[in-house]
């Protein structure tokens, strides 16, 4: 692949975005039509590719990072759903882990800030290849992710809204 096959892959991305026709929407996201349900399809989203990479490959930088997305994608969803705050509201990481903390939803743990501090100093490392994320860190994160996600949509009482249980009945 040379220089001008680059330009020509950047302009027909370029030109997807403009026009927004990115194409069919992925079939786990496709029925979502409020800003939280779209946040939660994501997390959902997010946890399935986890546990398909935990069964087929031992990829531990994509299980970490798709861990903290949807650690993040379930905050989002929790904070969109039960309060006036929007998707657009949170531009940076620490803005939905701040808040998400100061609402107490995991009480008086400090749950939200020790991911948040464990986010802000090692998935910098992690995802620049500094630090080599091992099989237990992975599937510590991805467990992580599972609690933290079936907690808030506990907690906001969405199960119906949750595709993450049959999928994951029919992943092991």
């Amino acid at each position: 692949m040379g220089l001008e096959d680059v330009v020509d892959a950047v302009e027909h991305v370029e030109s997807l975005l403009a026009d927004e026709e990115t194409g069919p929407v992925q079939d786990s996201l496709s029925w979502q039509e409020t800003d939280a349900d779209v946040q939660l399809g994501k997390a959902c989203a997010m946890l399935g590719t986890c546990r398909q990479l935990r069964s087929g490959t031992n990829n531990y930088v994509s299980i970490v990072e798709l861990s903290f997305n949807a650690i993040e994608r379930s905050f989002q969803f929790y904070l969109v759903d039960q309060t006036a705050a929007e998707s657009a509201d949170f531009r940076k990481h620490e803005q939905v882990f701040e808040d998400i903390e100061s609402r107490g939803v995991f009480s008086d743990t400090s749950v939200p800030a020790r991911i948040d501090a464990f986010r802000s100093e090692h998935r910098a490392r992690i995802y620049y290849d500094i630090d080599r994320p091992g099989r237990d860190l992975a599937i510590g994160m991805h467990e992580l992710a599972e609690e933290v996600h079936s907690y808030a949509v506990e907690f906001a009482d969405a199960h119906s809204r949750c595709n993450c249980e049959e999928r994951h009945e029919n992943t092991f």
